[in-house]
């Protein structure tokens, strides 16, 4: 019987702990402490969606970044604030500032760069207070918000292009109006495209009759394998009754299906116009085009002035000067300018450290002053392009992959897009932080993943678009290609097909390695019956430094560090020949870069219990497993319940279901495995989570408490408590405390933004995320969330374990790096200590002690939240002066007393000295100093002296107890100190 009670009570015991944890699980307040730090880079920030300025003041400025939020600058962009950090999500389409009331600023979200990588919004948002505040105004399902023109003079009044989804047919798309600030909505429909497929890409107004608006209609679509850019019912559309009716343009421009569409008008003379189209590549000579077109009537006729179709879909911009109309630029990866009026254009001569332009802003008042959007950043010009400032204080990265090394303090690296490898400390040492500086580009191209040998920090993989990798090492900067090559796998034979006749797929940017550090190699390609996608996975063994894989649609395995390598696998994707090579994507121009490679594995990992185990997910939707290190491969994807299922590619007798976005094989369960689906590219936004215990017989759902509209990249789970798991997602980090039965954000100061990695490092126990538009952000210490996953929450009030502090050195360098330039975030000093309290206990304070030897002590008070609590102690203790120390203090003001005849003065000791009574009974170490302060002062009034301040004492390297009291309860554990490891160097 007395066991069958204690067992009861510990049950109990186990369950109020779980209840309590639940209980903290419902309400985010109560993991608020567990801050994010961003440590940047902001060396090659990302790209720029839109610019808006004021048209009397180009220091006034708006920016919109693609998928990283909205900033703002008052004064030119020496400083921004980012104004949206906590509205819908990361990815913007538009930007407007009211130009009569700046204090009003218009966003909408959901880039329309048309991408295989684009993002996607949730709609409109409004700001009536300069950006200190945004409502949602609508088209929560219109996902891509192209442009938004606005009412001179009343700010009622707005007109929304809304292009729609990207990836499919559903939700809004079209021309919006409001006469009434956003509260209601029209939709414009009188001889505009009405068919469900077209939506609206550009709205421009008349600068001087506001009833006349011009606006371009654009159908596109993507699917994972091709791109459709163009259809019938585009076009140019007008407008001269304030969009109750409209006019179709059509003389002098492109017969037939039109494509991405981008207008300008000249302020200075309205009736001039310049656009830029995309028509049919294939047009007979001698038909006007894709290119750029110009009217002098308002848009009713147009002429033809020059052919371009540079990626029209993702570049296709255009501008002309607003006060000087012969100057048009031609906003492109290939950038042109004419000064004459479109009778000639010549390439841009202005160095500005950057490439693939897409927006631009040029100062009505000033031509020479411009801001210029670029996949790099955004740059500033005050002397017409002369000369080029890029803004490199925006940490903007958009990171597709990262990995850390095993270094102490350990840096971080990864692959961006359009902006090569990057890798940068976690911690400077710096006092002024993590600057630009110390962050380092270690390879060129579109970078994706970025992996580091474990026993050596100087042997490091890179792999850029479209499957090419390079090992390379760090210290010295030499490197070895290593991409798999009929040469290189030992077991080649095996695996081509002679009979196979695959043609080869025809770039039009064409990738390889000599991206990398722009240089040719002679190394041969493999032929194209092995496929590479756009971001091709290289991953490490978790137990075998020396063995990596690299995916295709074969598995690559090898066992020296890419010197040689094996197939290991057969093709495990659907293989379907009719899609299977993009050569055509496009439609009217057509665009192949590999963004479009299909039937490709774009996620493997090795189980971290058993190196023969390895998991490997398709882009197509196929799940693989082998227990034998490859012999045989069991595809388990068949069994995940309640997904989407595509059909059936030729000898295949089931489809694959969505794009398999991450495998992560449990360190806990050797038949354990989480897999995340990504649907989105069938305009399926909802997350997908499942996890095995059976090597994928049998799957369960995960998605209890994800958001139902943000797609999942990854998966991870924490290398020591298995209930701990983390997901990102197109807006934020999740966690869970039990393995994935429910799910709450982890986001607090990090801004919205899609999370494409996470890595949990292996040594400190730091969630590490590489957002795809905010760069790399930090969560130091994960013990406090593995304690609560491990036990619950420990009952109303506990002491949380934390890791190991370090006293790091600070190491100043001088000034090298202006304010102008971002700063990332260093952990914080000094040693953390973290504590529980009980989600409906609220106010009071934490008392805090940390004890030394016998005379070392430091005691402080906290305000206490619900929840997780996170202190810092600062590593030092309080200098405690022996009683006699204050019995001399107490012996010197009766001495001035004696030798004093002022009054006040007398007065002014007196206080003084019933002071130091209280504190020789009581002892404060603030109010000590304090006192010992103003005595030194009264003393050397007289021409003597106290000898030197008493001084706080750094702790040495141990283990220090630390008691943490509460509403009467005290709970107690302690920490652990090191001095900084370069001490030992």
């Amino acid at each position: 019987m007395k066991m069958l009670a204690r067992s009861r009570l510990l049950l109990f015991s186990f369950l109020l702990g779980i209840s309590y944890l639940l209980s903290a699980q419902s309400d985010p307040a109560h993991f608020q402490s567990l801050e994010w730090r961003n440590i940047g880079p902001a060396n090659m920030m990302g790209r720029i969606a839109d610019i808006d300025a004021l048209n009397t003041d180009y220091r006034h400025v708006i920016c919109a970044s693609a998928s990283g939020g909205v900033f703002q600058s008052k004064n030119g962009g020496i400083t921004w604030d980012a104004i949206f950090d906590d509205y819908g999500a990361g990815s913007i389409g538009s930007v407007a500032l009211h130009q009569a009331q700046p204090e009003i600023i218009w966003v909408g979200t959901g880039e329309s760069a048309n991408r295989n990588s684009s993002g996607w919004g949730d709609g409109l948002y409004k700001s009536t207070d300069g950006g200190q505040s945004f409502v949602h105004i609508g088209f929560e399902d219109s996902h891509h918000i192209a442009d938004i023109a606005l009412h001179p003079t009343d700010p009622n009044i707005a007109y929304v292009a809304v292009v729609g989804h990207l990836w499919g047919y559903s939700g809004k798309r079209g021309l919006y109006k409001t006469i009434d600030g956003g509260e209601n909505w029209e939709k414009l429909t009188n001889k505009l495209p009405q068919d469900g497929k077209t939506g609206c890409t550009e709205i421009v107004m008349h600068p001087e009759d506001p009833s006349t608006l011009i606006a371009g209609f654009y159908h596109r679509l993507r699917q994972p394998f091709y791109y459709t850019s163009g259809g019938e019912q585009g076009g140019l559309f007008k407008s001269t009754d304030s969009g109750k009716t409209w006019k179709k343009l059509t003389e002098g421009l492109p017969t037939g299906a039109m494509g991405m569409i981008d207008i300008s008008i000249c302020r200075k003379y309205p009736n001039i116009l310049v656009a830029a189209i995309e028509a049919d590549e294939n047009l007979p000579k001698g038909v006007p085009g894709s290119g750029v077109y110009r009217s002098d009537d308002g848009g009713n006729h147009w002429r033809f002035l020059y052919k371009h179709a540079v990626r029209p879909f993702y570049h296709g911009q255009i501008e002309i000067d607003p006060s000087r109309p012969d100057t048009i630029y031609v906003v492109s990866r290939d950038f042109q300018i004419s000064y004459d009026g479109g009778e000639t254009f010549k390439p841009r001569r202005w160095r500005t450290d950057g490439g693939d332009d897409h927006a631009m802003w040029i100062a009505p008042y000033d031509s020479d002053i411009m801001y210029l959007g670029t996949d790099q950043g955004l740059r500033i010009s005050i002397d017409g392009g002369a000369t080029i400032l890029s803004y490199n204080n925006m940490a903007i990265g958009q990171y597709y992959a990262i990995g850390a090394d095993m270094q102490d303090p350990y840096w971080v690296g990864g692959g961006l897009q359009d902006n090569g490898l990057w890798v940068g400390p976690s911690n400077s040492r710096e006092p002024r932080g993590i600057l630009n500086e110390h962050n380092t580009w270690v390879g060129e191209g579109d970078g994706f993943h970025f992996q580091v040998d474990p026993t050596d920090w100087r042997t490091t993989y890179l792999v850029n678009h479209v499957g090419f990798a390079v090992r390379i090492n760090r210290e010295t900067r030499a490197y070895e290609y290593i991409t798999p090559s009929p040469q290189t796998i030992s077991n080649y034979r095996d695996h081509f097909d002679p009979k196979r006749t695959d043609p080869l797929i025809e770039y039009t940017i064409d990738p390889g390695e000599h991206w990398f550090f722009y240089e040719e190699t002679d190394r041969q390609k493999l032929p194209p019956q092995f496929r590479f996608n756009w971001s091709s996975p290289l991953v490490l063994s978790p137990t075998l430094p020396q063995r990596i894989y690299f995916a295709g649609n074969h598995l690559f395995r090898s066992d020296d560090r890419g010197k040689s390598w094996r197939i290991i696998s057969p093709d495990l994707t659907g293989n379907d020949p009719a899609w299977r090579n993009p050569s055509a994507s496009g439609y009217l121009t057509r665009s192949v870069t590999g963004g479009e490679n299909h039937f490709t594995i774009v996620t493997t990992a090795e189980s971290p219990m058993n190196t023969d185990v390895v998991w490997a997910g398709t882009d197509d939707g196929y799940l693989h497993v082998t227990r034998d290190g490859g012999h045989q491969w069991e595809e388990v994807g068949i069994n995940l319940p309640e997904v989407p299922r595509r059909e059936a590619a030729p000898g295949k007798s089931y489809g694959g279901s969505a794009w398999v976005s991450r495998v992560e094989p449990s360190r806990h369960q050797p038949g354990r495995c989480y897999v995340t689906l990504d649907n989105h590219r069938y305009d399926d936004m909802q997350p997908y989570v499942f996890v095995t215990e059976d090597y994928g017989k049998t799957w369960k759902a995960l998605q209890e408490g994800l958001p139902k509209e943000w797609s999942c990249y990854v998966v991870r789970e924490d290398p020591q408590v298995e209930n701990l798991l983390f997901v990102g997602t197109e807006t934020a980090v999740h966690f869970s405390l039990d393995r994935g039965e429910h799910w709450q954000t982890l986001r607090n100061n990090m801004p919205w933004v899609a999370i494409h990695d996470l890595i949990i490092h292996p040594r400190e126990g730091d969630l590490i995320a590489g957002t795809h538009g905010r760069s790399i952000w930090i969560l130091d210490d994960l013990s406090a969330l593995r304690a609560l996953a491990q036990t619950g929450s420990k009952g109303e009030f506990s002491f949380l374990p934390s890791r190991r502090a370090t006293r790091w050195q600070s190491i100043n360098t001088g000034r090298k790096q202006p304010y102008f330039e971002f700063r990332g975030e260093n952990p914080a000093p000094g040693g953390l200590i973290q504590c529980w309290v009980a989600p409906e206990k609220e106010g009071d304070s934490l008392t805090i002690t940390v004890k030394g030897n016998l005379t070392e002590s430091q005691r402080w008070k906290v305000a206490a939240r619900p929840g997780l609590n996170r202190i810092y102690w600062d590593l030092d203790f309080p200098p405690v002066p022996a009683m006699k120390d204050i019995s001399v203090m107490l012996e010197t003001i009766d001495q001035l007393r004696g030798t004093i005849e002022d009054k006040t003065k007398q007065s002014e000791l007196a206080e003084l000295y019933n002071e130091f009574v209280k504190v020789r009974q009581n002892y404060d170490e603030h109010r000590y100093l304090e006192l010992w302060d103003i005595m030194s002062a009264t003393y050397g009034r007289y021409g003597y002296s106290l000898g030197k301040r008493p001084r706080r004492t750094s702790a040495e390297a141990g283990h220090y107890a630390v008691e943490i009291e509460y509403q009467g309860q005290v709970v107690s554990g302690q920490i652990e100190l090191r001095d900084d490891p370069i001490l030992d160097k």
